[in-house]
């Protein structure tokens, strides 16, 4: 009998993937997988010492290229799937922006979200045909069935409007200030002068976001509004909305479950709009303030759009009423053609597509092997971050560490655990709407091969019988 294939799936941010990213883990443990939830942070810690057939990476980055090298000279393969998907850029921009910025060439498999991704990056030849697979997204599987029902309901009940914002570089959460964000736009491939522009229109948007916010909230005083800042968004710039008697700024749970119980959605290029539409809930779009640098052309697209404030109150009101104008042709057809480009499709199986293409991939290096000799050496940075690793363990790499980061890096890496806890809550909820009636939970990652690397904060899954 062949050995158990190991796949090791990084979590980014956990309040954006953690649940899809439990569903894929519960779907290749369905598959007869070993499957192990790595925090980002922690993953040159404990990828090695797990030694899993296949790492799933959240993106290949300047930041991770090391991190992939060293993988790959482990004998492990890596696979993408990429957590930003469309990127907020068209499919030809994104497919140059992973080509030139990442390190693509050294992965063993790239899963894409939809068509128009998968079809520029066969243009663009940022992958090889061979490797490259449209899979869709496991987060959006909670659209459809049997998948919806395992949405966690609202902690504020329903009917309230909701109001996503999306402003990270401007009113960042991890970072100080808008100059490190700007180098960090730099570093992913972006313009020095895109960035800048970025940001400067960025501010002028956040303003009148919160300006707007506060005057919808004012306005119908009789009626729930809930804020929800991006998952990197500084939440406690948005305390004088947080003030009124009808509104709540919350930051926790996915985008998915509170669109899921709102009546409305207000935004501003927030692709939430289109997870607003697979949800059937109406995206109403600020689109007085938007600018061709902040623009992202779906998130307008799919959403009626406000030239104005008093167009927005009107919009709310009728939207409140049950009595929205007719939905221009053009934004249906649009809606409709959307989802085949950036996410394959909404039908609860892009978690199964992606399980079947990472076991298919290790399937076939087991019975090819590759080679180590063609492989780019790491930078130097790379070889004594990697050293330091190897010779000091976690725990006192994790305290030389904190001798000198700042409390933005330590506030960062925080921000993106999770616990045992958490993960068992979403497999309960998956367990309970699945129709296959297995059961699996989390533990702490058993088969690690160096306690003294390990970080101790990995998960595995286990059916329970």
């Amino acid at each position: 009998m062949a050995e158990q294939p190991h796949v090791c799936l990084i979590v980014d941010n956990p309040l954006r993937d953690l649940d899809g990213l439990v569903l894929l883990a519960r779907q290749l443990s369905m598959r007869g997988a070993l499957t192990t939830l790595v925090p980002m942070y922690e993953q040159g810690f404990d990828v090695p010492a797990l030694r899993p057939d296949l790492v799933l990476v959240n993106y290949t980055r300047p930041n991770n290229a090391d991190l992939i090298k060293s993988y790959k000279r482990a004998g492990i393969l890596v696979g993408v799937l990429d957590t930003e998907g469309i990127g907020g850029k068209n499919a030809d921009q994104f497919a140059n922006m992973v080509k030139s910025a990442g390190c693509p060439d050294l992965v063993d498999l790239y899963c894409v979200w939809g068509q128009a991704q998968y079809a520029a990056f066969l243009r663009q030849g940022t992958v090889a045909a061979g490797i490259l697979h449209a899979t869709g997204c496991p987060r959006y599987d909670f659209c459809a069935p049997p998948w919806r029902a395992a949405l966690a309901s609202p902690s504020v009940g329903s009917g309230y409007v909701l109001i996503n914002t999306n402003f990270p570089t401007v009113n960042p959460r991890f970072s100080g200030s808008s100059s490190a964000e700007e180098e960090s736009m730099v570093q992913a491939g972006f313009a020095r002068e895109f960035a800048r522009q970025f940001i400067t229109d960025g501010r002028r948007a956040y303003r009148n976001t919160l300006d707007m916010a506060i005057k919808l909230a004012e306005h119908f005083s009789k009626v729930e509004f809930v804020l929800r800042p991006h998952p990197f968004e500084n939440i406690n710039s948005y305390d004088a909305f947080a003030a009124l008697p009808n509104a709540k700024v919350i930051q926790s749970g996915t985008s998915l479950e509170w669109i899921s119980g709102a009546r409305l959605l207000v935004h501003q290029n927030c692709s939430t709009a289109i997870e607003a539409t697979m949800l059937n809930v109406e995206p109403l779009s600020m689109e007085w303030f938007n600018t061709p640098s902040l623009r992202l052309d779906a998130a307008t697209r799919v959403s009626r759009g406000a030239r104005g404030q008093a167009e927005m109150l009107e919009l709310v009101r009728r939207g409140l009423e049950n009595r929205m104008p007719p939905l221009p042709p053009e934004t249906g057809a649009f809606r409709r053609e959307i989802i085949s480009d950036l996410y394959t499709a909404v039908d609860g199986d892009s978690s199964a597509r992606v399980s079947e293409a990472v076991l298919a991939t290790i399937a076939i290096a087991r019975r090819c092997k590759q080679s180590m000799h063609s492989l780019p050496p790491p930078s130097l940075r790379g070889v004594v971050a990697g050293a330091l690793r190897r010779t000091l363990g976690y725990k006192a790499s994790s305290v030389l560490r904190r001798s000198y980061s700042s409390e933005e890096s330590e506030r960062r890496r925080a921000g993106k655990a999770f616990d045992a806890e958490t993960v068992n809550a979403i497999l309960q909820r998956l367990n309970a709407a699945s129709v296959d009636s297995r059961r699996f939970v989390a533990r702490p990652a058993a088969n690690v091969r160096t306690r003294k690397l390990s970080s101790g904060a990995s998960l595995q899954l286990a059916e329970v019988n």
